[in-house]
């Protein structure tokens, strides 16, 4: 797992007690995101620039841009070749992993919100105030998913790929669940007064979702039907554990925290500073 703070010291460990840890910190920070490829190889980190740190050879950071663009969300493709990024003016921009060239270049989003690869890389999802589905072999827009531009932003993304959907939370404090076939909003759970920060789908399709500090709420957008974890309260992104159930953050006072969505428990924890966080 990799866990960082805002200013940008980054921790990398395979979360077992007593076992060896890396320790990267940013030439500049802040740090908006971290993503693991899918070899398991390389930790991509997104910040003012956007550097890849070899597992390898742990050595410090490979910068693919130096420009203090202000990258606020990095992800890799599934074959790892490229990566999705949005920039600090708002630009999607699709780049070779291993030069940092652009191969596509799309206008525009905002650096609040999230974009992201559907499940099929066939179209590549922006979050924001104009929510949308691009052709990430064009560029070109193929559907905007709410009829104008909204007042509020919608910041994380998250799919439900065993239900064909799309999930953004939004400043209002809700999730909204769209169709990906239809692209017609099918579900949305209950307001709550913080904007809603982070997103994870479980194996079963529950939604758990979170504002920053906030209560780790769990909605099921076919019932409709919405609980709380009362006692959890993250400060970094939720991440969705291996087996599929167990929802993973980091806390205030220095704790990655495990919790099982089947049971309101707690399940483990690990000392470690943590905002962003990130596992393989």
């Amino acid at each position: 797992m990799a866990a960082g703070t805002a200013h940008g010291p980054i921790t990398i460990s395979n979360g077992r007690p007593g076992t060896a840890t890396w320790q990267v910190n940013l030439r500049r920070g802040p740090l908006n995101d971290l993503q693991f490829s899918p070899d398991e190889r390389l930790l991509a980190v997104a910040g003012k620039d956007l550097g890849l740190y070899s597992l390898d050879q742990s050595a410090a950071p490979r910068f693919l841009r130096s420009d203090d663009r202000n990258y606020g969300t990095v992800r890799f493709s599934h074959d790892g070749q490229t990566v999705l990024v949005i920039t600090g003016a708002g630009m999607i921009e699709l780049l070779d992993a291993r030069s940092g060239a652009t191969r596509l270049n799309i206008c525009c989003s905002t650096v609040y919100g999230e974009v992201a690869f559907t499940p099929d890389e066939r179209s590549i999802a922006n979050a924001g105030h104009w929510p949308g589905l691009w052709d990430s072999r064009s560029g070109q827009l193929i559907v905007r998913l709410t009829r104008d531009r909204q007042f509020h932003a919608f910041g994380p993304i998250a799919f439900d790929q065993a239900h064909g959907t799309i999930l953004m939370g939004s400043q209002d404090g809700r999730v909204y669940c769209w169709d990906l076939t239809t692209r017609q909003l099918t579900a949305l759970s209950p307001a709550h007064a913080e904007y809603v920060g982070t997103i994870a789908v479980s194996s079963t399709g529950l939604v758990a979702y979170a504002g920053f500090g906030g209560t780790v709420r769990l909605w099921n957008p076919r019932t409709g039907q919405e609980r709380s974890l009362t006692a959890a309260h993250p400060t970094s992104n939720l991440v969705l554990g291996p087996d599929g159930a167990t929802i993973m953050f980091g806390t205030a006072d220095g704790a990655v925290e495990y919790w099982d969505t089947h049971d309101p428990i707690s399940t483990n924890s690990l000392r470690k500073p943590t905002r962003y966080f990130q596992t393989r």
